[in-house]
């Protein structure tokens, strides 16, 4: 259970957040070839090519958080928002005298205090996904959120938010809005408070951690610092 007061603050500012040479000339000859007959093509010695020390590049796809929504996620999100506040009002309203019932008939969220059982929320959202993106290698930006803390601050495990606080201060993001991160090595995360840049192959599903549902998991190949 997290703040709703928070997570409204949190919602706002997450949205504020954004690649043969030539075969050799053959050797004329006084001996015609029948029209019938095709010219053999002349051999290549292998051994005569020199290696070549290109490294294959593996296209990488940069992303924003908006393009992991699919369609119409956003209309659909505003939607289950509403019917959660409406829900939520409804519950409390519910519980109120008729002089506290009347003192908040403009503002009942203001008489919510934080902390109490009313001011908690759930994760919102769905595990609507932009298939396009199973087993696409991509690079996004983020916060990260370990699932479990150490002291050297290496994980094989953690959740790429796309604002700071999310599922630890503030309620989980969407499904669709959280990337599972596996790393094949501990990673070094020596500031969590300042978001990375990552890179891998991503794959689409239903993710589970204690901290929240993703419906995105990434094999990690690469992190880095993001630079404002």
């Amino acid at each position: 259970m997290i703040s709703l007061k928070r997570s409204i603050a949190s919602l706002a500012s997450a949205i504020c957040l954004v690649a043969c040479g030539d075969p050799a000339s053959e050797t004329s000859t006084d001996t015609a070839i029948p029209a019938s007959v095709p010219a053999p093509s002349p051999a290549t010695d292998a051994s005569t090519q020199p290696p070549s020390s290109e490294t294959p590049q593996i296209e990488v796809e940069t992303l924003t958080w908006e393009d992991l929504m699919p369609i119409g996620e956003e209309q659909i999100l505003s939607e289950l928002y509403s019917e959660f506040y409406e829900e939520q009002e409804k519950k409390f309203r519910e519980q109120l005298t008729l002089s506290q019932a009347a003192e908040a008939e403009d503002d009942l969220m203001s008489m919510i205090d934080e902390g109490s059982a009313q001011d908690t929320m759930e994760q919102i959202g769905t595990y609507n996904v932009v298939e396009d993106l199973d087993g696409s290698n991509v690079r996004l930006p983020g916060y990260v959120v370990p699932l479990d803390f150490n002291a050297a601050s290496e994980y094989t495990e953690f959740l790429l938010v796309p604002y700071f606080g999310a599922c630890l201060h503030t309620p989980p993001p969407p499904p669709n809005q959280i990337v599972f991160v596996k790393s094949p090595t501990a990673t070094k995360i020596a500031d969590i408070y300042e978001p990375v840049w990552i890179e891998g192959v991503m794959k689409t599903g239903k993710f589970g951690s204690d901290l929240g549902n993703s419906a995105y998991e990434l094999t990690l190949t690469k992190l880095e610092p993001y630079e404002y």
